[in-house]
């Protein structure tokens, strides 16, 4: 598993990467005015074919169910926990710069 930088390094505008070692599954994420962005870029090099997603969470719980039911969590499971990790500290960074208040 590669990434680069980690959450906790003050390069606001740069997205965390998170990637497998193989190259399929590549994941950015980025802290933005709406929330965590989230992209999920997934290579299959046997048919040529890439499948990207790209999606905006609010609030953390829903950043953590879609990681629960993401796939790769069995496929690649240091990957998945690097990304709950890295998604996870991003949250919590701008709910201390911001004063903002998680839902429970």
């Amino acid at each position: 598993m590669k990434k680069l930088p980690t959450a906790s390094e003050d390069v606001p505008d740069m997205p965390v990467v998170v990637q497998s070692d193989d190259g399929s599954i590549r994941i950015w994420l980025r802290m933005t005015q709406f929330g965590l962005w989230v992209r999920r870029e997934r290579r299959r090099a046997d048919a040529h074919a890439r499948l990207v997603q790209s999606v905006v969470f609010r609030d953390p719980e829903g950043f953590e169910r879609w990681c629960d039911s993401d796939s790769i969590r069995f496929e690649y499971p240091v990957v998945s926990s690097a990304v709950k990790r890295e998604g996870g500290a991003l949250l919590d960074d701008h709910e201390r710069t911001t004063g903002a208040q998680r839902s429970r």
